[in-house]
């Protein structure tokens, strides 16, 4: 082990050339773990490639040294954000300017699907309220079905100053379809920035004069303020939440701002317009359509900050089941952005519209590959269960030493990285050391619906969501083992093999307390699902609270409802068959006619001249022009059709163009809505096209054109005193933002 100190000493003097604003005990710190992981991987890579295994033996080896080094280079990018904080001395980048003179037009988009009205007019009024004088609110109420629910909203913003209601449902691409329709048709023209607010928030009125003044900056795209949350004061299970997550943004955040490479978040964050339009709007293919944005915003070349300082407070998922949702899309959506852009992270990529540095190309990339946290977790499980079958049936696990000096290094890295995780937690969040613990058992508790995440980005890239087990109303331990009994049972059956290599005194002492920190993960679930059925929720929040279970109940019932329809048909298929199939009792014979010697056919005057085909049979004579070119067969339209929808008539004239002579059903049609009025656009009527020309040749008749339905319904604001082009809703299709006059930087 001669060569141990010499090659500390090497790391340690290159981490404290690169990382030169850091003070000795982060660079001792980190050149010491970044040393012993690669001790340890070096270790493993010499027992798979000369331990003198057989071949089964050697795949699995190294197999285990791939999730290890993956393990370790994961818990190395943790604690380089860890430092890069808490070691810091100076910042990389100078604090960014503010002009508190610059007052563009900000327009603010409020996205909400089936959330309690209550609540949206809470978020709107504090909008209202901003002391800022150029804005314009948005809301958009994307596919909400129940009118109860976006009726209220609709009429509190009828007739208000500076705020402009959409509905519109059905409408493709989920939140991100909904922003970019919002871009594209219903946006004053004199916005130069763009907020995204979530439907439950409470902005505090001097958020847009704080942080405008730095748009001042042309270089700055975009920015971004801590997402923060309320009402979770006084209670166990929503004070844990709370803290994890805070530390993405007392942590990560705060390191990846020296770097020009933060992510934009969405809520409390403001884009410039032309930069949104130049880039392509919004990703309706990306479940985390905000990240994904300033990827490519960055990408582009242009730069965002991080402010630190809170403007606004929502409410965070309020049962355990919608937290795993919610991180199960988190993960799968920055999944989704590895997937497509992870060519463009590399630092060989040198195509022309990539601008990122190296720095920003390593973040993204870390942060991509640091969901697969939640799948190692369970990928260890595996092996672990391997292992401890292996010990307790008598033999031996020959693909890793677990015995002897050996184990020390990997449990004092275990340990090492969960101690870390504590004291950042304590250190940058400034919470005590309970909090911290609790802090920690809810990331493990989600470390199940991350790795389903995992699992399912590599079978369809395509945005999915999870189900979760659905509460009974029960306050019991064991209520909370049921709604998490995949959790439960993988820390139940690890704890079991665990508890056997102890008891039988095999495995050494490695493995069962590997084996028994695994149960310690898994366990976590069924602990935050037990504090979460004591939680007491305040009025506000319990309707909240029903919003969540009412979207679950809809997520969970589509699946079982198109299987009821694909039964339905199946079942409608065989009683047809077995009906038609039926015999009456009568029996019929079926005659089929006898042609005639001398009869042609009906083709038999194919390629004759009229004139011939008719000369040698003086009674064929007929009353109906057949052949092309026949009245019969094309005549011109030119009809209209008027359809009258909210008291607003919309006339659509047909096309000119030859059509045949048979009913016509004309598609919906944009209705163009005054000011101060509601209007819903309904498809046109279906009605025959007038003509005055023969019957038709014989044959089917074309079959009419589909009619869409979609609802669209607006509620602008007051006329303002700059008069602004009229608000019109648009057919659901994938809004393309408008091209932009803003030079992309060189």
């Amino acid at each position: 082990m001669c060569w141990w100190p010499r090659w500390f000493a090497s790391v340690g003097v290159i981490v404290a050339l690169l990382r030169r604003r850091w003070n000795p005990l982060g660079v001792l710190f980190f050149a010491t773990l970044v040393t012993a992981s690669a001790s340890y991987l070096a270790l493993g890579a010499s027992v798979t490639v000369a331990g003198g295994l057989s071949l089964p033996v050697a795949i699995a080896s190294a197999v285990m040294l791939a999730l290890e080094a993956a393990a370790l280079l994961l818990a190395c990018s943790y604690a380089f954000e860890t430092c890069d904080v808490a070691c810091r001395t100076a910042p990389d980048r100078p604090a960014p300017v503010f002009d508190p003179t610059h007052l563009p037009f900000v327009s603010l988009h409020v996205a909400a699907y089936n959330e309690p009205p209550d609540m949206l007019i809470e978020t709107i009024q504090s909008l209202e309220a901003l002391d800022y004088p150029n804005f314009e609110i948005v809301v958009i109420d994307n596919n909400t079905i129940d009118e109860d629910v976006w009726r209220p909203v609709e009429r509190y913003c009828a007739g208000k100053d500076r705020i402009t209601f959409v509905h519109v449902a059905p409408w493709p691409g989920f939140k991100s379809g909904a922003l970019n329709h919002v871009l594209t048709e219903h946006m004053d023209p004199r916005a130069e920035l763009i907020g995204v607010i979530d439907a439950d928030y409470i902005v505090q009125p001097d958020y847009l004069r704080s942080t405008v003044g730095h748009f001042v900056d042309e270089d700055l795209a975009f920015l971004q303020t801590p997402q923060d949350y309320r009402e979770w004061e006084g209670d166990t299970y929503l004070t844990a939440c709370y803290d994890a997550y805070r530390y993405f943004f007392v942590s990560t955040m705060r390191s990846r701002q020296n770097r020009n490479s933060i992510i934009f978040t969405g809520t409390m964050g403001l884009i410039r317009r032309d930069v949104l339009v130049d880039v392509g709007g919004w990703a309706e293919w990306c479940i985390t359509e905000d990240a994904e944005l300033s990827f490519r915003i960055l990408r582009a070349g242009f730069s965002g900050i991080f402010l630190p300082q809170s403007f606004g407070h929502g409410i965070m998922p309020l049962t355990f089941s919608a937290l795993k949702r919610q991180y199960f899309r988190w993960c799968f959506g920055g999944l989704q952005i590895l997937r497509r852009h992870w060519w463009s992270m590399l630092p060989w990529d040198r195509s022309p519209g990539n601008r990122l540095t190296r720095a920003q190309r390593i973040d993204y990339l870390l942060g991509g590959l640091q969901w697969f946290g939640g799948f190692l977790t369970f990928a260890f499980t595996l092996v672990f269960a391997i292992s401890a079958s292996l010990v307790l049936s008598g033999q031996r696990v020959a693909f890793r030493p677990f015995a002897g000096p050996a184990l020390l290094l990997p449990l004092v890295l275990g340990a090492t990285s969960t101690l870390r995780a504590v004291w950042a937690l304590r250190h940058l969040a400034d919470i005590s050391l309970r909090r911290a613990l609790l802090a920690l058992a809810n990331w493990l508790a989600l470390s199940w619906p991350i790795a389903l995440a995992c699992a399912k980005i590599f079978v369809s890239g395509k945005g999915v969501f999870m189900r979760t087990p659905k509460w009974r109303g029960e306050r019991t331990f064991g209520e909370a083992l049921r709604a998490t009994k995949v959790e439960s049972s993988l820390a139940a059956s690890v704890l079991l093999a665990a508890l056997s290599m102890v008891l039988l005194r095999r495995g050494g002492t490695l493995l069962p307390g590997l084996a028994l920190w695994q149960a310690v993960v898994f366990g976590s679930a069924p602990l935050m699902a037990w504090l979460n059925l004591r939680t007491e929720l305040s009025g506000a929040l319990a309707r909240r609270q029903r919003t969540e279970e009412r979207r679950e109940r809809l997520s969970t019932l589509a699946p079982h409802f198109a299987r009821a329809g694909v039964g339905v048909a199946i079942l409608g298929a065989v009683a047809l068959f077995v009906v038609g199939g039926t015999d009456s009792g009568e029996r019929r014979t079926l005659n089929v006619p006898r042609r005639d010697a001398d009869d042609a056919g009906p083709l038999g005057n194919l390629g004759v001249l009229p004139d011939a085909a008719t000369s040698g049979d003086e009674d064929t004579g007929s009353d109906t022009p057949s052949g092309p070119g026949s009245s019969s067969d094309v005549t011109p339209s030119e009809t209209t059709t008027t359809a009258t929808s909210g008291g607003v008539a919309t006339t659509t004239p047909a096309t000119s163009a030859p059509t045949r002579a048979a009913p016509t059903t004309l598609p919906s049609a944009p209705t163009t809505v005054p000011a101060n009025t509601s209007t819903t656009a309904t498809p046109a009527t279906t009605a025959p096209a007038t003509t005055t020309t023969a019957p038709p040749a014989p044959g089917p008749a074309p079959a009419p054109a589909p009619a869409t339905s979609t609802t669209t319904t607006t509620t602008p604001r007051s006329a303002p005193t700059t008069a602004s082009p009229p608000t019109s809703s648009a057919p659901p299709t994938s809004s393309a933002p408008p091209t932009s006059d803003r030079p992309t930087r060189p």
